[in-house]
């Protein structure tokens, strides 16, 4: 062969070989470095201060580093802080941050950035969504040194490590912040392994790899959130290869993908409850015999075997097994004719009509669960009107003071896995996610009284007490636990869940 024409071989060969790489968007090996992920709705906001929905929790675990953070057994570890150390009173926490690191605009990670972000979620003027989160426990933030950062507070708190490890403590580019104003949701700046891409709304955010992390460097070179409401959608995706995840996987499709041999599915203990929340200042809900009837109606066995096909479980307690201070009290056993006779000692008619209210899919299964209620109310002789809302609307609606719902399903996850969380956003008065419109005096001294004890015993022995008076009050239809399920592709690495639901992607490898 002559020489020329072995150089043209040689080159066509390289170009074919180049060819088959960039196709599969990847490595030598030919392995796609892009991830998919369907999920059942897209973020909310990408601001972590302003966040409250899961989803949204998912992908600024990509976009930001905290203090502290999580492993895969949810223990707290170093992240951006290298070392903490808490004053003997328990109200002062310093860190020192690991120097070097920066955010995705090239801007130093320091001390400044640090109580920049954590003075901007702990002032009321601002109205995000965390404010209750941090501002009841945190008093000052110091500026020790360009790279310490110190924590005054206001009193003892036992779960201020965890509460600086939850999603919402993502630290912010301040620089990015000033210039996107209110807009830095949709424009975020993290000092996470992944960037912000692109963001079509309905359809798909793109993350892509931040080649300057200070840390292990990213696996994929995209990771792309779709947007993928109907459940069958999201297990066919993942069988025919147009997804590598799927979250939440349907309860009817988890024993037919557990058979493929592509598939994996992952089924992880939750900090997730589910519940009907009672609007307690409307009749005939403000009496608390008519809100323990429903929970007598309401056949929660049935609920967890047949709808939820075994994927989850009774509960118990006004927070699940997972949450530090769990004790159970108890569920309401299904017992329709207690059901009516506490209605009758009530005083309320048969015929009364109820109006019930249900996002649609954004909780595995919600809209079933609720049709099934309608029902099981509909057997104790109330006349049900039902109603199912877009997520956003939904929880405009019932956050209204002068809402007109009777009942409204709801779901929460105990991000920081302490029932500190677990209780007082939901249960306390002034609680910002207090669906159930309940006011106890008694109920909020115990939940202020958990939040202030140093003692681990001591607040277990209050947290108890407490959730012994939550299912005596009865301001909701307490339903069931979750378990987390998820499904992805065998050829997946490191795809797991914290207890609190967060996704995490960070480490996910293609084999």
């Amino acid at each position: 062969m002559k020489k020329t024409s072995l150089l043209l071989v040689l080159a066509f060969v390289l170009l074919l070989s180049a060819c088959s790489s960039g196709s599969s968007g990847g490595d030598s090996a030919g392995v796609s470095k892009d991830l998919v992920v369907a999920l059942g709705s897209e973020p909310v906001t990408l601001d972590p201060q302003d966040t409250s929905d899961g989803i949204s929790n998912n992908a600024n675990e990509l976009l930001f580093d905290k203090l502290v953070t999580l492993d895969k057994n949810n223990t707290i570890v170093p992240q951006l802080a290298k070392e903490w150390t808490t004053s003997p009173d328990g109200k002062k926490i310093t860190f020192k941050l690991r120097e070097g690191a920066k955010f995705q605009d090239g801007t130093p990670v320091n001390a400044e950035a640090v109580k920049f972000t954590f003075d901007r979620v702990i002032n009321k003027d601002n109205k995000l969504n965390r404010y209750s989160l941090y501002a009841e426990f945190i008093d000052k933030v110091n500026v020790d040194s360009e790279y310490q950062v110190s924590f005054d507070l206001k009193f003892p708190f036992g779960p201020a490590l965890i509460t600086f490890a939850h999603t919402n403590g993502g630290i912010h580019s301040p620089k990015n912040v000033k210039e996107k104003g209110k807009e830095v949701g949709k424009s975020p700046v993290g000092a996470g392994p992944y960037k912000l891409k692109e963001w079509v709304p309905g359809n798909k955010v793109v993350f892509e790899a931040n080649p300057d992390y200070w840390g292990d460097k990213p696996k994929m070179k995209t990771i792309t959130f779709k947007t993928v409401a109907e459940n069958s959608a999201r297990s066919i995706m993942l069988e025919t290869g147009e997804a590598d995840i799927i979250v939440p996987v349907v309860t009817s499709d988890v024993d037919r993908l557990k058979t493929n041999d592509k598939i994996k599915i992952n089924v992880e203990p939750s900090s997730r409850n589910l519940y009907m929340s009672i609007n307690t200042t409307r009749a005939p809900f403000d009496n608390v015999k008519a809100r323990q009837a429903i929970n007598y109606a309401v056949d929660k066995e049935t609920i967890v075997k047949k709808i939820m096909s075994g994927q989850a479980k009774v509960a118990e307690a006004a927070i699940g097994d997972m949450v530090w201070g769990y004790s159970s009290v108890g569920a309401y056993p299904y017992d329709p004719e207690k059901a009516k006779q506490l209605l009758a000692e009530a005083g309320v008619a048969p015929g009364t009509t109820l109006k019930l209210w249900t996002p649609d899919g954004r909780y595995l299964m919600d809209r079933q669960i609720a049709e099934y209620i309608q029902g099981n109310l509909q057997a104790v002789g109330f006349k049900v009107e039902y109603r199912k809302w877009e997520f956003g609307a939904f929880q405009e609606a019932t956050r209204d003071p002068k809402a007109e719902f009777n009942l409204a399903l709801n779901s929460w996850g105990t991000s920081t896995n302490d029932a500190d969380w677990g209780l007082r956003p939901i249960l306390m008065t002034k609680g910002a996610s207090n669906y159930s419109k309940l006011s106890n005096p008694d109920l909020d001294v115990l939940i202020d009284k958990g939040m202030k004890t140093a003692n681990p015993d001591d607040r277990k022995k209050v947290y108890g007490d407490a959730l012994k008076l939550i299912k005596d009050q009865a301001p909701w239809i307490f339903l069931l636990d979750y378990k987390q399920t998820s499904g992805y592709k065998s050829n997946l690495d490191n795809v797991y869940n914290w207890n609190n639901e967060r996704l995490i992607l960070r480490d996910v490898v293609k084999k």
